[in-house]
């Protein structure tokens, strides 16, 4: 095929959406109080009066050496109120990389301790629930401490994800942790979650599981995922297990997206993943044999950011001379869409190209035509004041 410069439309499928893309980074903000739609208890800020004047000290100063034993003294008085002991725990996760292993380790046992608490404020416990988590995992990280250490508080992560007399809020932060520590042993657990049909519409509940569930299961994870996608009633649930579904980024997991693409259409979650999967989606196209080729197909509406046309246009054309009919007839038609966005001269050149592969085959007669209609088509001379048109219906679609 001659190297085509694409000046046409952009192609983005049926809807003319640039959707911000979600870095795998986001992942780790879905874990934080913000994506649970937990409330932040840096909002405790806008009543001062539950604010002890130490505390507000903690969070208005530049951190120094003495930042820390401030920081923990409040965390650790069951007398401050449960907003002053929630700031601090916030400043204290959010510096815990200035830490040294000796500081690290207090503010572990110390948030575990609070975690623990049954007669603590649910929402300080389910913020130490996650502090708790992004500490034993810097320390990991740090070669502060071992892996199994890091994954002592399994058992009570466990209960606590699955304790449904605690707070969604404690739970969600259980069920995030599990995810962030990579649990393995929770895996049956999460799929459990999942399968639930009460929990898979309390997003809560649900979108903590489909992130953790990723984390923890991979490949293993798309079944269970794939079933959220068709079943779940919450655009936000959707949305989550259709970022984890994308994260994985296998065939599966693409035909998974693309068998729920339209629900929840309008959100654009599946547009926002897809077309972070070029990979997967040239690597199907690239084998004529691979049975996940219709859908790959399908999926190139989705490929709209610069130069992923061109990558993908070849494959469409190689695609018309091979494989089943089926396969064939979606890649022609597929191809003659892309043609049809094109400027009226780069359109032809496309035409022109694939004209005699179609051609030679009696079951594309139809789209034969098709080409054979569009190639004879002329634009209109000019005239003052009046838009050059094309003397036949644009793109045969």
């Amino acid at each position: 095929m001659k190297r085509i410069i694409f000046n046409g439309k952009n192609d983005c499928g049926r809807r003319c959406l640039k959707p911000l893309t979600l870095p795998f980074a986001l992942l780790l903000a879905a874990f934080s109080a913000i994506a649970q739609n937990q409330p932040s208890p840096m909002k405790a800020l806008s009543n001062a009066s539950l604010i002890s004047p130490r505390a507000q000290v903690l969070v208005n100063q530049t951190w120094t050496n003495t930042s820390f034993a401030e920081g923990i003294a409040v965390l650790a008085d069951r007398n401050e109120t449960k907003e002053s002991r929630a700031l601090a725990v916030e400043v204290l996760q959010s510096n815990r990389k200035k830490l040294n292993s000796t500081e690290m380790s207090q503010l572990l046992n110390e948030t575990t301790a609070v975690a623990k608490d049954k007669t603590a404020d649910e929402t300080l416990s389910a913020e130490a629930v996650r502090t708790m988590g992004n500490v034993a995992l810097t320390m990991k990280e740090l070669g502060q401490i071992s892996e199994a250490d890091s994954k002592k508080e399994t058992p009570f992560l466990m209960e606590a994800a699955t304790n449904a007399q605690g707070s969604l809020q404690f739970q969600a932060s259980a069920i995030n942790t599990l995810g962030i520590l990579d649990i393995t042993e929770s895996s049956s657990l999460l799929h459990k979650i999942l399968e639930d049909n009460t929990n898979m519409n309390v997003p809560e509940i649900s979108r903590p599981a489909c992130l953790s569930l990723m984390r923890i299961d991979g490949e293993k994870a798309i079944p269970t995922l794939r079933r959220v996608l068709q079943n779940t009633t919450d655009s936000r649930v959707f949305g989550t297990a259709a970022f984890a579904t994308g994260q994985i980024k296998t065939p599966d997991s693409l035909v998974a997206l693309m068998d729920n693409q339209e629900r929840f259409e309008s959100s654009g979650s599946c547009d926002a993943v897809l077309v972070d999967m070029e990979d997967v989606i040239l690597g199907i196209l690239k084998d004529p044999k691979d049975p996940n080729l219709e859908s790959a197909i399908e999926a190139t509406r989705h490929l709209w950011r610069d130069g992923q046309r061109e990558r993908y246009i070849p494959l469409l054309e190689s695609l018309v001379t091979i494989g089943p009919v089926s396969t064939r007839k979606a890649a022609i038609e597929r191809f003659l869409e892309v043609a049809g966005q094109m400027d009226f001269d780069t359109e032809k050149i496309m035409l022109v190209d694939v004209q005699p592969a179609v051609a030679n085959q009696p079951e594309l007669a139809e789209y034969a035509q098709r080409i054979k209609n569009r190639l004879s088509a002329v634009l209109l001379a000019p005239t003052s004041g009046v838009q050059q048109m094309p003397t036949s219906k644009k793109g045969g679609n």
